[in-house]
């Protein structure tokens, strides 16, 4: 058994970033024995490591069936990223009225990471340290029960984005990628200039665009060349 570790938050992460990376698909069975042997831990921990896993909505865990990663719903996406826009406005309105020197330096190290990983196309990473940024500016507002919150829908929008991100995968990931690296940087700037009102209304525009990418509609093409479809069948 390779990569074996004892440390729960490892392993956790090890798998958040398999299901955000689209490694572990949607409605995937997690099967206690494949975890056991893999990580080389006990059953007992890898059904601590689920139960965790399931309360931050990654994984959905079925009585007398076992574990499968979560499919959250269209619904559920929508409810997510309306939460995000009222929790992080109020974040980085508390972060741009006092941001610091020291602070802001912590935010430019931390996009510098996420436009290094995104050069060297390392998309799982690069997605994490996105979310992360948005941790730390809760980290840095000083707002416990609001960074709370956020740590509990963060990973869950990653989620999401991983499934509805249109219009294909890898040209959508790409996309996603750069957008966030470059709208960082503003969010970055305006927190540092202590421009409160302009920093509030980069991160709603933000989260916005983020939404607006994915599809959460179903397609409907009135258009369809049914000759096309079917010239190859």
């Amino acid at each position: 058994m390779q990569n074996k570790t004892n440390d729960l938050d490892t392993v956790y992460q090890r798998i958040w970033e398999a299901i955000v990376a689209h490694k572990l698909l949607p409605g995937t069975r997690l099967k206690e024995e494949d975890l056991s042997e893999t990580f080389g831990l006990s059953r007992g921990f890898v059904r601590k490591l689920l139960l965790q896993l399931s309360h931050h909505k990654l994984v959905h865990l079925v009585p007398n069936s076992g574990a499968f990663v979560a499919e959250p719903s269209p619904e559920e996406a929508r409810e997510i990223f309306q939460a995000r826009r009222l929790i992080e406005a109020e974040l980085v309105r508390e972060l741009a009225s006092k941001c610091t020197a020291r602070e802001k330096q912590l935010l430019q190290e931390h996009v510098e990471r996420e436009h290094q990983a995104f050069a060297q196309g390392q998309q799982s990473l690069r997605i994490r340290l996105s979310g992360e940024f948005h941790l730390l500016i809760g980290k840095l507002a000083n707002k416990p029960v609001l960074t709370s919150f956020l740590h509990e829908i963060i990973p869950r929008s990653s989620l999401i984005i991983a499934l509805y991100q249109g219009p294909g995968p890898l040209k959508g990931k790409a996309r996603h990628s750069g957008l966030s690296c470059s709208e960082h940087t503003g969010l970055l700037a305006a927190i540092a200039a202590h421009e409160v009102d302009k920093a509030v209304q980069l991160m709603t525009d933000h989260l916005n665009e983020i939404e607006a990418q994915l599809q959460l509609e179903p397609a409907h093409d009135e258009d369809v060349n049914l000759k096309e479809i079917f010239a190859d069948l």
